[in-house]
């Protein structure tokens, strides 16, 4: 019997699956706190992927012996990264096998099922990552101050910035400025830049506005409207970049996260696609990332897995 775990390090939860490639059945589930080590710092992560993978035996009924565990984590951005995570991770020693990897390359393998192509994600960030099977290519996730152009957080700030003009009177009012406002909690743009400046800022509080922009957008507001549309556009001009530097000019694209749940943004983010690669195949991400994990775990012991046979796995791994 091999027994593989696939654990997914997020910025809002970890999450946890142990499956028994014999009985092709996920015997094990758990769930914790945020890992991405750049927000929470490196002792939480570590704590919160132990919990989820604990939670994960837990459920499975013992604690088991894993023949390959393979962890992906959002934050894993540089080399200097990788160095630094791999390091004290490393130490663990959770199983005879373990893998650490970009939770991109998980959520391209979620799609793909080990095959190449290229992942897309727009939640609080943004990235757009391709693999030819041999060489891997990272457009965007440069972070709030250099780049996640098309990320959620991208929509709210331009919203803020967009409604500070509009408070100021150098462009003309529109339905945004009171769903900023309305946001924040604030009556004037005085009380809006105490807030922003005081009020502890983080990037997942400017994220947050972005569902209500979308939702102005889709009423007819015409900044609003342009700035979804635009970030569609950025993200998927990522994706084409992405794509034709690892020579793929006709690849699969799986694409996930909040932002999608647009469908101005989405239709934007196709058009530019479409424009540039025509011949591209686009697919909204059917599976959690989590299920990547495993597929990379598996690969590392060269098991063949169907996965489609995986009993549970509409219930647990399936998007909604």
């Amino acid at each position: 019997m091999a027994l593989i775990a696939g654990i997914d390090g997020g910025g809002t939860k970890t999450e946890a699956v142990i499956l028994d490639t014999d009985s092709m059945e996920i015997v094990g589930h758990g769930i914790s706190g945020p890992s991405n080590f750049h927000n929470v710092g490196l002792d939480r992560a570590v704590i919160n992927i132990i919990d989820a993978l604990i939670k994960a035996m837990e459920h499975a009924g013992h604690y088991v012996s894993l023949d390959a565990v393979c962890i992906s984590l959002a934050g894993l951005d540089t080399r200097f990264d990788r160095e630094y995570i791999v390091e004290k991770i490393g130490r663990l020693n959770i199983s005879k096998y373990l893998v650490i990897e970009h939770d991109a390359h998980e959520a391209l393998m979620a799609g793909s099922l080990g095959e190449p192509g290229v992942s897309v994600i727009a939640g609080t960030g943004s990235i757009a990552y391709a693999w030819n099977g041999k060489e891997r290519v990272i457009v965007g996730d440069h972070g709030w101050v250099l780049g996640d152009q098309g990320s959620g957080f991208w929509i709210g700030f331009n919203a803020v910035r967009e409604a500070v003009k509009m408070l100021d009177g150098r462009r003309e009012a529109t339905g945004l400025e009171k769903v900023v406002l309305k946001y924040f909690n604030a009556c004037d743009k005085e009380e809006l830049s105490f807030k922003i400046y005081n009020k502890g800022f983080s990037v997942e509080w400017i994220a947050g506005l972005a569902p209500y922009v979308a939702r102005e957008a889709e009423k007819g507001d015409e900044i609003a409207r342009e700035i979804i549309i635009e970030a569609g556009r950025e993200i998927g001009w990522a994706t084409v970049t992405a794509s034709i530097k690892t020579g793929m000019y006709s690849p699969k694209i799986y694409y996930t996260g909040g932002v999608f749940k647009s469908r101005l943004f989405e239709e934007s983010f196709k058009q530019e696609i479409a424009r540039n690669l025509p011949k591209a195949k686009v697919y909204r991400l059917k599976y959690k990332p989590v299920l990547g994990s495993l597929v990379i775990a598996a690969k590392k012991l060269e098991i063949k897995v169907p996965w489609e046979e995986i009993k549970g796995i509409e219930q647990l791994l399936m998007t909604t």
